[in-house]
């Protein structure tokens, strides 16, 4: 396989862009960085909050059902006090040592 053309030519750039190289580019690279710094600072401050938030108000929704089913048991005594009970049958004998 012979290649009689021409070599291929490079492509160059006749304007080149280069940001930082000077002063002004520098600048520039200090501001932005600073913008993006405190702009996700405060983005995790409120997300911060508002994780708080939703935490608080789940904390405090499993605190209140707990609270309820503490308060049931009083519900069904005049006192709140435990009471044991031996329950017998009416067709048990009197001194009946047998286990139920």
């Amino acid at each position: 396989m012979r290649n009689d053309g021409p070599p291929p030519r490079r492509v160059t750039h006749e304007k080149q862009l280069r940001v930082g190289s000077g002063f002004f580019g520098r600048l520039l690279a200090v501001i932005v960085g600073a913008v993006v710094l405190v702009g996700a600072a405060m983005l995790s401050l409120i997300l911060l909050a508002v994780l708080f938030g939703v935490g608080t108000i789940v904390a405090g929704y499993i605190w209140w059902k707990i609270r309820e089913l503490h308060g049931q048991p009083r519900a069904f005594s005049d006192d709140g006090q435990i009471v044991d009970v031996e329950v017998t049958h009416k067709d048990s004998r009197v001194g009946d040592s047998r286990r139920r």
